[in-house]
């Protein structure tokens, strides 16, 4: 089961990071700097909300299946938490990444300006 979900993951990430990897050679000047930086920052914040979603997923499972008296829906709770967990990890984790570029964009643009 991680297997999937790290496909996923990675393919989630190059569909989000290829179109900035392939303008971000094409002009090297503050303008570009400035609107990477910014389209940078809106995936952090796509990020954010897919954090909250699964946060919330993980949650309303668990309330929708209460535990039995015999406990037989906590294997499924803990199969939903493992799988929330993990998105939301991956999400972080991209998120940073995200954050990091646009810090790095904004240096630039900082420098070009002579700041």
């Amino acid at each position: 089961m991680k297997t999937p979900i790290k496909f996923l993951a990675l393919i989630l990430t190059l569909i989000l990071v290829m179109p900035f990897a392939v303008t971000a050679g094409v002009t090297d000047d503050t303008a570009s700097h400035e609107q990477l930086a910014r389209q940078y920052e809106e995936k952090a914040l796509a990020q954010d909300a897919l954090i909250l979603e699964h946060t919330q997923m993980k949650l309303d499972y668990a309330e929708k299946l209460s535990p039995s008296p015999k406990g037989t829906n906590q294997a499924a709770i803990k199969e939903m938490e493992k799988h929330c967990n993990s998105i939301i990890q991956e999400a972080q984790a991209l998120k940073a990444e995200f954050l990091d570029f646009a810090k790095w964009h904004k240096m630039r643009a900082a420098e070009m300006q002579g700041k």
